[in-house]
């Protein structure tokens, strides 16, 4: 196939040319999450050209996945998602090379996962995967975030090499909102989710590019019902002490008091593999607080992290200081 063909109406423009297209080519770039922006931030990024991408994701394609995760059929329920991605993103560019890894990021392979990388992409929607992709990007890589819900999303870049670099992730959310609620309960539109996940491919681009107009350390939020949206400029904001620790399985410590925040349904029906000391639901921690230890580590756990972190958080703000949530890769 003739490249110069594929990619003629992109490299026609003053910003990517003829040596912006070779530096696509030569970038490799990884995609945290092969949800709705996943999906479709992957399939931009092989059509356009970027020549080595890596997708991470450990779920499975669900019939409720269609609407918006663009690259999957009904066919494909069941199927690991990492997987087919890789499988429609070679049918897109078979140019490009593509690499699909089937397991939850975690303090234990993120380091390895980002070696040789240009820049990342957080596509997870999760606020711990996030924080985890933020320190480990952190005076190193550009870190392209987003988020949607409902119709309201974000896109930002954060991070990025010492002395060019963006605030982290963790500076411009140091608390994450006490109510979340995910697209399972509140709803998103497909469109909604394919507009921002369109804005952070764009920005990836951007990035890999080093063009000066990417939203590096800034925010732009839209709310894709009514088009209202607005840039925040973070480019002042520093991350706050007493952070919450993100751990690997293997950081446990005999002393610790584990805490799975879970229902007890899910944690009948998936326990976690590795020891709990305590069970207390999210919803209750405040009302159970008294069964907490009044010294040593607390250390919170949940399915995915997010609802770990929100109790850690709680914790924090009662007065608890020794607190981490741990991450694992199974």
């Amino acid at each position: 196939m003739n490249e110069s063909d594929r990619y003629s109406r992109q490299s026609r423009l003053q910003q990517i040319g003829s040596a912006g297209q070779q530096k696509l080519k030569d970038s490799s770039v990884l995609i945290v999450g092969a949800g709705g922006l996943g999906c479709q931030v992957a399939a931009q990024l092989a059509g356009a050209g970027v020549g080595h991408i890596t997708v991470v994701d450990h779920d499975s394609v669900a019939l409720s996945n269609i609407h918006r995760q663009v690259l999957f059929r009904e066919q494909d329920v069941g199927l690991p998602k990492a997987t087919v991605v890789a499988r429609e993103l070679a049918a897109i560019n078979s140019t490009v090379e593509v690499s699909a890894v089937r397991q939850k990021l975690s303090p234990a392979n993120v380091a390895q996962l980002l070696r040789d990388v240009s820049a990342v992409v957080d596509a997870g929607d999760n606020f711990a995967l996030s924080y985890l992709l933020s320190d480990a990007c952190k005076d190193k890589l550009p870190l392209v975030s987003a988020s949607v819900n409902q119709t309201f999303g974000y896109v930002g870049v954060f991070c990025g090499e010492l002395g060019n670099q963006a605030p982290s992730y963790r500076a411009a959310f140091p608390q994450i909102p006490l109510q979340q609620q995910s697209c399972d309960l509140v709803g998103v539109t497909g469109p909604g989710v394919g507009v921002i996940a369109s804005l952070q491919a764009q920005e990836t681009l951007k990035v890999l590019l080093g063009d000066a107009a990417q939203l590096r350390g800034k925010l732009l939020y839209l709310d894709v019902w009514s088009y209202a949206q607005h840039i925040v400029d973070l480019s002042g904001a520093v991350e706050t002490e007493n952070q919450i620790s993100l751990i690997d399985v293997g950081h446990l410590r005999a002393s610790d008091a584990v805490l799975d925040v879970r229902d007890q349904p899910e944690i009948d029906s998936e326990p976690q593999p590795f020891r709990t000391s305590l069970q207390i639901p999210l919803a209750e921690l405040e009302q159970e607080e008294h069964l907490l230890p009044q010294s040593g580590r607390i250390v919170c756990c949940c399915q995915s992290g997010q609802r770990a972190l929100l109790a850690a958080q709680k914790l924090s703000a009662r007065g608890f200081t020794d607190l981490a949530v741990v991450l694992s890769a199974a």
